[in-house]
């Protein structure tokens, strides 16, 4: 959904979308690469999208999951639980409705 005083926010989520990483994706598999290709209209959905997140202030459950990842600490013990950290794989998405 275009609306003119979307121009200033679509300029700041092109921008936004351009420099970030490309990281591994959450679990509906979206990657920052996939967002820097949608139309012009779909990124206004978006846009639309995180506005009502914001004003309803209800933030969709699924952005709130995700993978964890446990990875070993270098030069630590494998055999030993607590040598992991845990990596957490969450949707792009949500980490530019938060950003």
């Amino acid at each position: 959904m275009y609306l003119p005083y979307n121009c200033e926010f679509m300029f700041e989520l092109k921008k936004a979308l351009s420099v970030s990483p490309g990281t591994i994706p959450g679990s509906n598999g979206i990657t920052y690469n996939i967002l820097r290709h949608l139309h012009t209209k779909s990124l206004s959905n978006l846009l639309y999208l995180f506005s009502r997140i914001w004003t309803e202030q209800k933030f969709p459950s699924q952005w709130q999951e995700a993978i964890l990842i446990p990875t070993l600490q270098p030069v630590k013990d494998a055999a030993d639980p607590l040598n992991y950290r845990p990596i957490a794989l969450t949707s792009c998405l949500c980490k530019n409705a938060h950003g």
